[in-house]
This record gives C-alpha cells, structure tokens and sequence, in this order.
C-alpha cells in the first residue's frame, strides 16, 4: 500500500510523545470504566439500583461520541498537547462530580466524563502521526490504544482499595485529583509539540467533521466497519458474563475470569495486529481477518453448554477477546493514513462518533433481542452478520 506521509522531522521525539499519549489514554480511559466500579458501593448512597450503571454507560458514550468530532476538530488551533491535557482535566472533573451523590449529578458527571474521553483519541492520534515513521504506525497507534484496557485494569485494581480505605466519595476525589495532575505533568512536553499552525481546521466543529466523513469514501467505509465492529465489541463485553452465567452455568467468578482472559487477549492483541500490520503492510487486511474470526467465535458461542471442559471455554472467549477487542489500534492507525494532510484529528474525531454510536446502541439492542427474538443464539448469530458486515464494508473498498 502506498503512503501518502513521509516520516515526520520530529520522529526523535515519539520517545517523548508515546509515553504522554499512552499515560493520557490510561487515565481517561479509567475515568470511563470508574462508575462501573463504583456502582455496588455507590449505589447505596445515591439510592438506585447498581444495575444503573449501564446508563450511566450509555450517557458516557453518547457524550464522547458528539465530543470526539467536536473538539477532535479543534487539535489544529489549540494543539494536541493541550488538548490532551484538557481531556484529562474534563474527564477528571466530571469523575469528581459524582460525590454530589444526587441523580442529577450522577447524570451530569456521565456525560462531562464521556466528554473528556472522546477527544483524547483524536488528539493522541494526531500527535504520534507527526512523530511516528510510517513503517511504525500501526505499532505505535496499538500500543498507545492499549491504554483503553490498561485504564481499565487501573480502575478495577485501584478504586476499590480506594473505596475500603475511605469511601468511594473520597475514591472520586482522589481519581479527579490524580487526573488533575497529570495534567499539570504534561505541560513540559506542551511547548516542545504543540506549535501554532495555519489550518484550514482551526475554526472546524462538527459540522466540519461530519462533512468530511461523508464525503471522503475511504473514511466512510471504515468508519461503518468501526460501527459495526464497535458494536461486537461492546456486546461481548457486556454480556459474556451474564451469558456463561445463565447458559453455562458457571459461578459468577469463574464467568468473571474468562471475561478478564477476554479482555488481556485483547490487550495483547492490540499489540499483535498492530505489529502483524506493519510486517504486511495491509492494515485492511487485518481488519478483516479480525472481522471473520470475530463472526466465527460469536457463532461458536451459541454452542457453549454446562458440558464444554473450562479451559475450553476460556480459549473461545480469548480467541473472541483478541479479535473483537483488538482490531482498534489498526484501525485508529489507518485513519491517519487515508485522513487528508493536517485533518487526521478531525477525522479520527468523526470516526469515532461512529464507533461510539455503537457502544450506545448495540447492548440494549442485544439485550432486546434475547429478550424477546430466540435468546442468546439469536443476540450472539446478529453479532455474527455485523462482523461479516463490517468486513464486507473493508473489502469493498479493495
């Protein structure tokens, strides 16, 4: 495949850039998956069922979504140092907020935390594109998504030690706070990248965005995949538990573990599709290949049974965990390669919208159709067309 970049003059300075980017990704990242752990103790306090989360969850996501075209626009006239720091900031804050304890509040936190996560892909992508050598793109934009499960696994790990030393208000505080400063850790780093350009982004909003991911066919066409591949992604995660719970009949730890094998799968394949795609590179070609073994582990799953060995089960779902939570440093990667030169935030920005559409829409759609159209083998048989659907939008464009 021919680039259209040649290696940036500042590629020396991803040493620098790759770590601040993976460490903003961490953060803002755990600042989206804290409400999920917070919910048993919070529960009790704001006075509604933990269940809620999800809510919470799907404000979160809409608000990134609108967020990430918006503000993604903007990295070319605020920089994309600073515009990371701000989403640290804005991430922190509205984490912070929750220990108002009022519904209100709860809400109102969900969607300035889905603000301050949506932006930071954008602009972490568009800092390593002027850093990094285009033989290492799709290395170093999967390693710096790492940080999504990496935030993750902070938040899991640290916030209820955090909750048993001192209440999960104090946890909140202390996850803003922590935000807050490393924010104020970046700004060294902000004079040496951030410089002020003349761009034809520097006014864009959303309407910009959106015109450019309508008009420009390669965006387009991967953007649909990243919606539909969001949306497999999405409902594993959420619903792999429940799942072998109820069709498996295995104990609320164990169907724990396999998700947590899912999900290291993943982060480790972020990695491996990441490398795997320099060595080919044929970005396209791994995605889709990730879109086949994604449609193949979501029909093996309509066959699982209490009678399935465990370890076999956990080979499914890290097999399923590394192809539907690992294809999105690839695809992150590609964007800054087909987006126009100086609009690889905007576009990342726009993409993700999509992407993040279907973190909102895919879980209750899922659940309702186990609800009410065949069960599980009916939810986990849609995850399969989606899958082959987004591959079929990828191969299109070949």
């Amino acid at each position: 495949m021919n680039d259209r970049r040649a290696p940036s003059a500042g590629a020396a300075g991803l040493a620098w850039v790759l770590p601040a980017a993976l460490v903003a990704q961490t953060f803002t990242a755990a600042m989206m998956f804290a409400p999920a752990v917070l919910a048993p103790a919070a529960s009790v306090d704001i006075g509604l069922p933990a269940t809620l989360v999800g809510v919470v969850t799907a404000l979160t996501y809409l608000a990134a979504a609108l967020a990430a075209p918006t503000l993604g626009a903007r990295v070319p006239r605020w920089g994309a140092m600073r515009v990371t720091q701000g989403c640290l900031l804005i991430a922190g804050a509205g984490l912070a907020l929750m220990a108002l304890v009022h519904p209100v509040a709860i809400a109102f936190a969900a969607l300035v935390i889905g603000i301050g996560y949506g932006p930071s892909t954008p602009a972490g992508s568009a800092l390593l594109a002027e850093h990094t050598p285009p033989h290492l793109r799709n290395l170093i934009m999967s390693l710096r998504q790492t940080g999504v499960p990496m935030g993750g696994a902070l938040a899991g790990f640290a916030i209820p030690w955090l909750i048993a030393a001192g209440g999960w208000r104090m946890a909140v505080l202390v996850c803003g706070g922590t935000c807050a400063v490393m924010a104020l850790a970046l700004q060294p780093l902000r004079a040496r990248v951030d410089h002020a350009r003349g761009s034809d982004t520097a006014r864009a909003g959303f309407g910009d965005a959106l015109r450019l991911l309508l008009t420009h066919g390669e965006l387009r066409r991967i953007s649909i995949s990243a919606f539909l591949f969001g949306c497999v992604q999405l409902s594993f995660a959420s619903f792999l538990v429940v799942y072998l719970v109820e069709q498996a009949a295995l104990s609320m730890v164990r169907a724990g573990a396999v998700l947590s094998a899912g999900m290291l799968a993943g982060a480790i394949g972020r990695l491996v599709w990441g490398a795997a795609a320099d060595y080919f590179r044929d970005a396209r070609a791994v995605l889709m290949a990730l879109g086949v073994v994604s449609a193949g582990c979501a029909v093996l799953m309509t066959q699982v049974t209490p009678g399935w060995p465990y370890a076999v089960v956990i080979a499914l779902a890290s097999v399923f965990g590394a192809a539907t939570l690992g294809w999105n440093g690839v695809y992150i990667a590609e964007l800054a390669r087909v987006a126009p030169a100086g609009k690889v935030a905007m576009a990342t920005g726009a993409s993700l919208s999509c992407a993040y559409f279907g973190a909102v829409t895919a879980p209750p759609a899922f659940a309702w159709i186990v609800s009410t159209a065949g069960g599980y083998t009916a939810g986990y048989l849609l995850l399969a067309l989606l899958a082959v659907a987004g591959v079929a939008s990828l191969w299109h464009r070949r």
